[in-house]
């Protein structure tokens, strides 16, 4: 049996097991053996942690892009018009950058937490708000860098 009619045999005895089959129902289902069982499950589980791996990577990519383009839209309704100070903006005015100011940073806080949870490997505080202030500064700016 080469790997790949492992993967799929450990597949179907991979959900076969969460459908709440007993390891001697799935042998009597499948028409395996007990040696075919386990070479199978565990090719099978062998490849789950890779899999999931790239699954949360795509996850978190793409609710980086999302955070980045709410951010986009809402920076320049909290950053105000330069022109126009906000000490002179009407109540709704102001209300609304400020609204918007509390959506840019709790974008921010999401980002944060998603930076932490990709990269588990960089505990520093202080590298991640110091990545996290460039980010602000490359948005603010206008060159934000493509991930």
């Amino acid at each position: 049996m080469d790997q790949k009619q492992k993967l799929e045999l450990g597949g179907q005895i991979w959900q076969l097991c969460k459908a709440g089959y007993n390891r001697i129902q799935v042998l009597e289902e499948l028409g395996i053996s007990v040696q075919q069982l386990e070479d199978c499950l565990s090719a099978f589980e062998s490849r789950l942690p890779g899999d999931a791996a790239r699954a949360m990577e795509e996850c978190f990519r793409r609710d980086n892009e999302r955070i980045e383009e709410v951010v986009e839209a809402l920076m320049p309704i909290a950053l105000g018009d330069p022109d126009q100070p906000l000490e002179t903006a009407s109540d709704r005015e102001f209300d609304l950058a400020l609204r918007a100011g509390y959506a840019v940073l709790g974008c921010i806080d999401a980002r944060c937490k998603i930076i932490t949870a990709s990269r588990p490997e960089k505990t520093s505080v202080r590298e991640g708000s110091v990545n996290v202030l460039a980010w602000l500064q490359q948005l603010h700016t206008g060159n934000a860098p493509n991930e």
